[in-house]
Formats: structure tokens, C-alpha cells, sequence
């Protein structure tokens, strides 16, 4: 997911939803470059599968062969982003803190609910 916001107040203006973001998604703007950031999320494959469903360590694998893995998003902030992959419309139930550039729940969004549990 590609969340912009608006680099004075953390409102979050627009996204790009997805897990694995191409060149061409990394060259997408909302809004004025000037007045708006963007966090980039992308997520990267943690554990390996051959065909048959067996586990295979990362150190294992070969170039030839086609295997299936299970993704997480890389970032420090997972469970978020793993919902958001579930319904994204919950991303504007956030802002961007501006000096840490993490995520955190609005005051009176939805009742709070703990998404880092």
C-alpha cells in the first residue's frame, strides 16, 4: 500500500492498495509534491513452500524451481498494514504522526480498537 498524506497536519489524502508495488505505481502522486509525503509498504515473502506444501528454508531454494510463500508487509507497523489488506477503507481511520511517520488511530474514529495486539 502507498498511503499520501498531507506532510502538515498527517491527513492521510489517497492511496494505492496492493502488496507489491511496480515502478509504475512508485511514480504515482496525489495531491501537490510540495504538500504531501508518502509512506511505501511493500510486503516480502517470511516463509517458503514447494508444490506439494512442504516448508523449505529460504537457504534451499532454487532458481529453477516455482514455489508458493506466505507475505507480510515490511514494516515495523504489520498488524496495521494487515488489516488494512483486509479492508482498506480503515487506512483514513488513521493519520501519519509527522515526525515519526507512523500511523495512529484518529480521535474519534470507530470505538478504539487494539489493531497492535
Amino acid at each position: 500500500m502507498i498511503i499520501f498524506y498531507e506532510k502538515k497536519t498527517g491527513v492521510i489524502i489517497g492511496t494505492v492498495v496492493g502488496r507489491i508495488h511496480p515502478k509504475e505505481h512508485l511514480k504515482m502522486w496525489i495531491g501537490d509534491k510540495k504538500k504531501t509525503e508518502r509512506i511505501i509498504v511493500n510486503w516480502k515473502p517470511y516463509r517458503f513452500f514447494d508444490q506439494k506444501g512442504k516448508r523449505i528454508n529460504k537457504t534451499k531454494l532454487k532458481k529453477d524451481k516455482t514455489y508458493n510463500a506466505d507475505f507480510e508487509p515490511d514494516t515495523k507497523q504489520k498488524e496495521i498494514f494487515k488489516e488494512f489488506d483486509k479492508k482498506p477503507m480503515r487506512v483514513y481511520d488513521f493519520i501519519v504522526d509527522i515526525k515519526s511517520k507512523k500511523l495512529i488511530k484518529k480521535e474519534g474514529s470507530k470505538k478504539k480498537e487494539n489493531l497492535l495486539a
